[in-house]
């Protein structure tokens, strides 16, 4: 595949900051698709910057412009392989973008690359969500989004992208998780829905709360979507529905962080930007903010599986009263990560499945109680 094909080149202005020298910025550390500087050996780096241009008046415009002088002005880890491949050529219908999108991320992971995405729909997920499918990955999903798309539209009949993904075409599905939804936005048929087959959904108030407790969901997450309307109106004002509830800025810049450091993530996406309403340029900022957070986080991930036998791990075995089945821990001793290993019933070569999970869910073990992430898994992968 030649990449040029698929992308319009961009120019990059206005990175120049009185408070940051421009060879410290980002731009001077990054490669940029541009008229002079067509796309070429991209095997060569790690993450790559897609952007996806909006319909606006039946044209589709670019207005990511603010959004990658505020990134590349920020400052920059000198080892970073980056390259912004520019935006995506539309095609003539939406189904084009869709499709376009899709085959690109093929092209990517086959090189061991991750691409960051930026859109103004969550469509950007459906392309990601299509392309690990036909590459026959099992997907855990995580969406982060103040809002649960009803899976059907009845007025309208139209059939939303949660809809195709976790219906239509379910089988590449492992889960999905929702970080950050607001109980007054939710269709509790939708919560209901999720509960029934086996899915998560964490309110805002509890993520705020307790940010540490879904980091292990980023951890083995294989596509991560980031909705601008789950941060609060005041820090991120460009979104259609804004609301005054939602995530700080310093808390969706920690849990880009978590995406980023997650070794198993394939794609990361932030979609659902409205640039005409982008007062001050500070939603650009703040998105900007999330991707350097989401790099940095890359740079700074740790490989480790309990299941590898050169790592350093603790398990710990814990038996509960009237449970027949015992609950293993390992801890690494390296960066203090927790796993838990679930019991795989269908498994033919008796394999169970080691997940992420947290200190906090040892301790409850510890304490009688069987955790919640141990329950939803175990069902999961032994039901019918």
């Amino acid at each position: 595949m030649n990449l040029n094909d698929y992308f319009d080149p961009i120019e990059i202005r206005n990175t120049q900051k009185s408070y940051i020298n421009s060879n410290v910025q980002l731009l001077s550390a990054i490669s940029v698709h541009t008229e002079k500087n067509p796309i070429e050996n991209i095997e060569d780096y790690d993450l790559v910057f897609i952007g996806l241009p909006y319909c606006k008046n039946d044209e589709f415009v670019d207005d990511f412009s603010e959004i990658r002088n505020e990134l590349y002005s920020l400052t920059a880890n000198k080892k970073i392989k980056f390259f912004d491949l520019g935006n995506l050529k539309c095609g003539q219908t939406k189904n084009d973008l869709i499709i376009g999108l899709r085959d690109v991320i093929i092209e990517l992971i086959s090189k061991n690359i991750i691409p960051i995405i930026l859109g103004s729909s969550e469509d950007i997920i459906y392309s990601q969500y299509l392309a690990l499918k036909q590459i026959g990955k099992k997907i855990n999903l995580v969406s982060v989004d103040s809002k649960i798309s009803a899976l059907t539209n009845k007025e309208t009949g139209n059939k939303t992208t949660l809809w195709k993904i976790l219906v239509e075409e379910s089988e590449a599905l492992f889960s999905f998780t929702n970080i950050g939804y607001q109980t007054y936005f939710v269709n509790p048929k939708t919560l209901q829905f999720l509960t029934e087959n086996y899915h998560l959904a964490y309110r805002t108030g509890f993520v705020r709360s307790n940010i540490k407790e879904v980091e292990p969901i980023f951890r083995d997450a294989k596509i991560i979507g980031i909705n601008i309307s789950a941060i609060r109106q005041s820090d991120a004002p460009a979104q259609i529905n804004a609301s005054p509830n939602g995530f700080y800025g310093e808390e969706i810049c920690q849990i880009s962080r978590y995406a980023g450091i997650s070794n198993n993530i394939s794609v990361f996406g932030v979609y659902d930007y409205a640039p005409d309403l982008d007062f001050n340029n500070q939603t650009s900022r703040m998105i900007s903010q999330m991707i350097w957070y989401f790099i940095d986080g890359y740079y700074q991930r740790i490989n480790e599986n309990p299941m590898d036998k050169t790592g350093s791990y603790k398990k710990f075995l814990v038996n509960l009263n009237s449970f027949e089945y015992e609950l293993i821990f390992y801890k690494s001793e390296k960066t203090d990560r927790w796993w838990m290993e679930i019991p795989n019933l269908k498994s033919e070569n008796k394999n169970n499945l080691i997940i992420s999970c947290t200190l906090e869910d040892y301790q409850k073990a510890g304490n009688g109680e069987v955790p919640d992430r141990w329950i939803k898994t175990f069902q999961k992968i032994n039901s019918n």
